[in-house]
């Protein structure tokens, strides 16, 4: 049995996923911290370093965000280089790029970013470019492995990439035809931030701790939610 406990003090957010009483999640929310992870940006490039194969990038935080190259080429294998380019063939200073936060700042260390956008949806995680659709490994029936991805292949269009989450098990292709066409709504929005703003700016955040929730954790296998403050309740009762 999957229990999902969230507690509030000061302002803080904790949230523990449990199945057969073991943690198996854990995620915090504290209001001095803004989330970084999942926020894409338009930075501008600062300094290219030929001996790292990587680039520092400029996204609007206190320190420059680190690019390295394995994450400037394209994300499907198939597609990249038998041999890696010097970096300088990929970035130039002063060169615009959009990047997607995918390790906080932390210390000293700027931010991690990619060029690898992955958006994540109810069902779905949506990859422009990526060209490949792949299904959770924590889906175990190969019956259903083999239809989510025959249903993915078939809504995919062009270099569009899909990963179908542990989730969508059991989804219909309509469930999973809306929740694409949400995300494809949604990159498109990102796409004309990043045509008509100037860097550095974050122009897309992933959702915060109640709704990430609503959106990834509580699904119908877990069949308690314990929850310690009313208004919390009230927002994540609504959310669902």
């Amino acid at each position: 049995m999957k229990q999902l406990i969230v507690s509030c003090e000061a302002a803080s957010l904790q949230a523990a996923l449990l199945e057969d009483r073991k943690l198996v999640e854990y995620e915090a929310q504290h209001p001095s911290e803004t989330q970084r992870a999942g926020s894409i940006y338009i930075g501008r490039v600062v300094n290219v370093l030929p001996g790292m194969q990587a680039a520092f990038v400029d996204i609007g935080l206190d320190k420059n965000a680190f690019l390295y190259i394995d994450d400037v080429l394209p994300v499907n294998m198939q597609k990249q280089p038998k041999t890696k380019p010097p970096i300088g063939d990929l970035l130039q200073q002063g060169q615009r790029v959009l990047v997607q936060v995918v390790k906080e700042p932390e210390g000293s260390k700027g931010a991690r970013v990619t060029t690898h956008y992955s958006i994540p949806g109810r069902w779905l995680v949506y990859m422009p470019g990526a060209g490949y659709t792949a299904v959770s490994r924590k889906i175990e029936a190969e019956e259903e492995k083999v239809r989510l991805k025959q249903v993915a292949d078939s809504l995919r269009c062009g270099e569009e990439g899909l990963i179908l989450r542990t989730v969508s098990e059991g989804r219909s292709e309509e469930e999973l035809r809306r929740d694409l066409l949400d995300l494809r709504e949604l990159w498109t929005v990102i796409e004309q931030r990043a045509e008509a703003g100037a860097a550095p700016a974050c122009i897309y955040q992933d959702l915060e701790l109640l709704p990430r929730l609503a959106r990834d954790v509580i699904t119908e296998n877990v069949l308690e939610i314990w929850v310690d403050d009313e208004a919390v309740r009230a927002e994540l009762q609504g959310l669902l």
